[in-house]
C-alpha cells in the first residue's frame, strides 16, 4: 500500500505536469459564454488567456465536483492504496467540499488537507507532500505536517491591470478608472486562506520594488522548503523585467526558482500581467 496525492488545477500542475509526477488531477473548470472548458484538460494557459483578453465578460469559473473526487478515490482505493487530496483553499472555493463529500465514501481510505492558499502556494505545498511520501507511509502523520506548515506558506503576488477585478465587480467602474489613470498596481497575497490587498504602488516599477522589498523582508525564509514563481498570460515579458532588476532572492540566483503559469482559476480574476512568489517560512 502507498499513499497517491490527488491535487485540483489551480495548483497550477498542469494535467501532464501532474501524471509524470504520479499525481491524481481534478480540473476546475471555466466558461465562456455558453462553452466549459476542464481546465488543463480541455483547454490549456495559452488559449484560455487568448478567449479571456478577447472577451467582453468575465468567463465563470466552478469547482471541482464530488463525483470527480470519487472518481480518483475509487481507483486510487481499488489498486489497494491511500488517497491524500491536497485542494484549493476553502474559503476560495467549494472544492475542498466536494472533496469531503466524496471522501465520506471511503472511511479510513481517503485525507484530505486544505491547503488555505491558492495557485504556487498550493503548488509548494503538493511538492513538499511529494516528499514526505517517499520517507512516511503513515497519512495521518503527514496530514499534521502539511497542515503544520501550511501556516507558513507566504504567497504575493503583482497585479498589472485593475480591468479584471472591475469586470468581475471587485471594483466600481471609479474606482478602476482612478486607479488606471494613477497607475496603481496592487500587491496581494492570501491571509487564513482568503486574498488581501498587502500594499499598492503607482506604476510597475514601484510595484516590483514593493514585491522585491515583501520577499527581502522574509528574513525566516527556509531555504530547505519548495519556493516558486508565477506569471499569468502569454508574456512572462513582467516576469523577466522583474528577474532583471532582481537577480538574486534571498541570496540565491533567481533563476534557480521554478516558474508556473497562472491558470484560469485565479487568471480569471487578475488577468494577464500578474507576477508573484510563494515560499515557506521556517
Amino acid at each position: 500500500m502507498s499513499i497517491k496525492i490527488v491535487v485540483d488545477s489551480a495548483s497550477e500542475f498542469t494535467y501532464e505536469e501532474a501524471k509524470s509526477l504520479g499525481l491524481y488531477f481534478c480540473p476546475l473548470s471555466v466558461t465562456f459564454g455558453d462553452k466549459e472548458y476542464k481546465d488543463s484538460i480541455d483547454i490549456n494557459n495559452q488559449k484560455f488567456y487568448e478567449l479571456l483578453e478577447a472577451a467582453d465578460e468575465l468567463p465563470k469559473t466552478s469547482q471541482v465536483g464530488p463525483f470527480t473526487f470519487q472518481e480518483a478515490f475509487e481507483e486510487i482505493v481499488e489498486n489497494g492504496h491511500t488517497a491524500l487530496a491536497i485542494t484549493l483553499s476553502s474559503k476560495l472555493s467549494g472544492t475542498y467540499s466536494s472533496a469531503r463529500l466524496a471522501a465520506q465514501g471511503f472511511p479510513g481510505k481517503v485525507f484530505l488537507v486544505d491547503s488555505l492558499s491558492a495557485t504556487i502556494g498550493e503548488k509548494i505545498l503538493v511538492l513538499y507532500a511529494l516528499e514526505l511520501i517517499k520517507t512516511i507511509d503513515d497519512p495521518e502523520e503527514i496530514v499534521k505536517k502539511l497542515e503544520a506548515k501550511r501556516e507558513k506558506i507566504t504567497i504575493c503576488y503583482l497585479l498589472d491591470t485593475l480591468e479584471y477585478l472591475h469586470k468581475g465587480g471587485r471594483l466600481s467602474a471609479a474606482q478602476a478608472l482612478a486607479g488606471s489613470i494613477l497607475s496603481l498596481k496592487p500587491l496581494c497575497g492570501l491571509s487564513n486562506g482568503e486574498v488581501e490587498v498587502v500594499a499598492k504602488a503607482r506604476g510597475l516599477k514601484k510595484g516590483m520594488e514593493k514585491l522585491a522589498d515583501t520577499i527581502r523582508l522574509a528574513e525566516d525564509y527556509d531555504p530547505d522548503m519548495p519556493a516558486m514563481m508565477v506569471y499569468s498570460g502569454n508574456d512572462p515579458k513582467g516576469l523577466n523585467k522583474f528577474k532583471d532588476l532582481y537577480p538574486d532572492i534571498f541570496g540565491k540566483d533567481i533563476e534557480s526558482i521554478p516558474v508556473s503559469v497562472m491558470g484560469s482559476t485565479i487568471g480569471t480574476h487578475v488577468g494577464p500581467g500578474t507576477i508573484g512568489l510563494a515560499f515557506f517560512k521556517k
